[in-house]
């Protein structure tokens, strides 16, 4: 039987790192880091949430996403790193209705969790191979509520031929950490992971944050409105 778990969640597990997470991502000189508080602000934003809205954050980590939260009705957290976590409580005490998953973001899914209004993710996603994310995409598709969305941001590259080129490029700059990180974690293929996405019934769009940073917004269109918009075609 196929396992339910990300096959990297434990390589992934920050615990490790947790005590230095929050000042690893400030260094925004690091071209991983560049434009990270943008891009957290502009998934909250797009996000669209109300104060009565349920929403979903894989990959909670620190609690840098969603302390910039106003208000919710529900908020299901999940990560895989106790020590983020114990991190995050201490910035999210204005969210009430906050709950916390210890969970790989697939296998989270196999709880009844119920539908979104929203599901938001940062510096995630790029964690699971392509085949994991179009398995998260079908989960999350499944889990929206009509016209909800999932807004992504995370490290990402147009195509494998960009991928290659941006390995090439950093390691002439002499920025072996940066290639490696390219090479061996497995950021987003814009090309596959749309494609995938719109297959789904989502409409999407991508916003370019800096060299490696994008947003992704994926919304759930309703059957009533796929079928509005084709009769309008």
């Amino acid at each position: 039987m196929e396992s339910r778990r990300s096959a990297n969640a434990d390589i992934f597990n920050h615990d490790a790192e947790a005590a230095d997470y929050d000042n690893d991502v400030r260094n925004e000189a690091d071209p991983i880091r560049t434009g990270y508080r943008d891009v957290l602000r502009w998934v909250i934003r797009e996000a669209q949430i109300t104060p009565s809205s349920r929403v979903l954050e894989l990959g909670s980590g620190t609690g840098n996403l969603s302390e910039l939260i106003a208000s919710c009705g529900e908020l299901v957290s999940v990560d895989v790193s106790e020590n983020m976590e114990a991190l995050a409580k201490r910035k999210v005490r204005h969210l009430t209705n906050r709950r916390f998953i210890k969970a790989d973001i697939l296998e989270v899914f196999t709880q009844e969790l119920g539908e979104f209004d929203a599901v938001i993710s940062t510096y995630t996603v790029h964690h699971l191979t392509d085949q994991e994310k179009q398995r998260l995409f079908a989960l999350v598709f499944g889990h929206l509520l009509p016209s909800g969305s999932a807004v992504f941001g995370d490290l990402m590259v147009q195509n494998s031929s960009e991928k290659e080129a941006k390995i090439r490029q950093y390691l002439t700059e002499g920025d072996q950490a940066t290639a490696q990180a390219i090479s061996e974690e497995f950021f987003w293929s814009l090309d596959t992971a749309i494609g995938g996405l719109e297959r789904l019934g989502f409409d999407v769009k991508a916003r370019r944050f800096s060299d490696l940073s994008y947003g992704v917004i994926a919304r759930k269109v309703s059957s009533l409105e796929r079928l509005t918009e084709e009769g309008a075609s």
